[in-house]
C-alpha cells in the first residue's frame, strides 16, 4: 500500500505548495488526486517540511483559538474531529489561543506532531531529534 502524501512528500502537516513552502525549501507541488483538487508541497527532508509548518502556523495561526486555526488549516474539512483528536493528544482545548510562545514550547511541538499523525493517519515516522531540529529552525531566538 502506498504511503500517505503526507509522508511520500515529507511535509509532515500536509501544507500546500506556494511562496512559504519555497522559503522553506519546497521543491514541488503536487495536485492530489483526491476529489477535491488539494495541492501539497514536496519537501527534501522532513526537517525541512516540519519547520515549514511550524513557521506557517506561527505566520498565520497565531492570536486565534485552536479551533478557529484548525477550520482555517482545514477548509472546515472534518475540523471538528480534527480538533477533538488534537486536543486529545496535545492537552489542550479548542479556546487555547495559538502564540508563538505557545508553537515554541514542548506543548507546540507536541501538537505539530498530534498534526502529522493526523495528516498520515498514523504516527509520522520523524524521530524526536527531528522534530525539535525543525522547532528550532523557526525559533531559535526563543
Amino acid at each position: 500500500m502506498t504511503e500517505p502524501a503526507s509522508i511520500r512528500y515529507k511535509n509532515p502537516g500536509a501544507m500546500w505548495g506556494g511562496k512559504h513552502a519555497n522559503n522553506w525549501g519546497a521543491v514541488s507541488d503536487v495536485v492530489l488526486k483526491d476529489g477535491q483538487s488539494n495541492h501539497i508541497a514536496v519537501f527534501p527532508d522532513v526537517v525541512h517540511g516540519a519547520a515549514a509548518q511550524f513557521a506557517l502556523w506561527k505566520v498565520g495561526y497565531c492570536n486565534i483559538s485552536l479551533s478557529s486555526a484548525i477550520k482555517k488549516w482545514s477548509g472546515h474539512n472534518s475540523s471538528a474531529a480534527y480538533m477533538a483528536f488534537l486536543g486529545k493528544h496535545v492537552g489542550i482545548t479548542a479556546q487555547t489561543r495559538i502564540t508563538p510562545a505557545l508553537l515554541a514550547s514542548p506543548k507546540g511541538l507536541a501538537l505539530m506532531k498530534a498534526q502529522a499523525q493526523w495528516e498520515a493517519g498514523k504516527p509520522y515516522p520523524m524521530t524526536d531529534a527531528e522534530w525539535r531540529r525543525a522547532q528550532a529552525m523557526v525559533f531559535s531566538a526563543a
